[in-house]
């Protein structure tokens, strides 16, 4: 989910919009109906047989991840400017700038917000059961 949170911040206008995209789709819809919707109608349609467990594992991957970004997003936003103004003028690039300064401040202020993420996942997998998983 780095790359998303990456992407949406340093990425050119097109990939921002692809994974906003992709951020308001699994955002926005509801875990059960995207449960339906991919077990019933995505996967048989691409001649996909896949059991109610790995439909619900990759649709609840979708969904943290899609929140995941928008978390890191905020991390990487909450780091000051100067920050990335200062490495470019101790000659690193913007790659480097970006990986060696920002994300190690922003993984550091994503981590209590992130770690609560972990506990919806958890609660949301209970919804797996009205496809069959146990």
């Amino acid at each position: 989910m780095l790359p998303l949170a990456v992407g949406l911040v340093y990425g050119p206008k097109w990939l921002r919009w692809l994974i906003g995209l992709y951020v308001w789709f699994f955002r926005g819809v509801p875990f059960l109906v995207l449960l339906f919707l991919f077990y019933f109608g995505i996967f048989p349609s691409l001649v996909l047989e896949l059991s109610a467990f790995s439909v619900a594992i990759i649709v609840l991957e979708c969904i943290s991840g899609a929140y995941q970004s928008q978390i890191l997003r905020g991390a990487l936003l909450s780091v000051p400017t100067g920050q990335m103004q200062a490495a470019r003028a101790m000659g690193m690039s913007d790659l480097r700038a970006v990986v060696f300064v920002v994300l190690v401040q922003a993984l550091r202020l994503a981590v209590p917000c992130w770690s609560n993420e972990y506990a919806i996942l958890h609660k949301d997998s209970a919804v797996t059961y009205a496809l069959g998983v146990a």
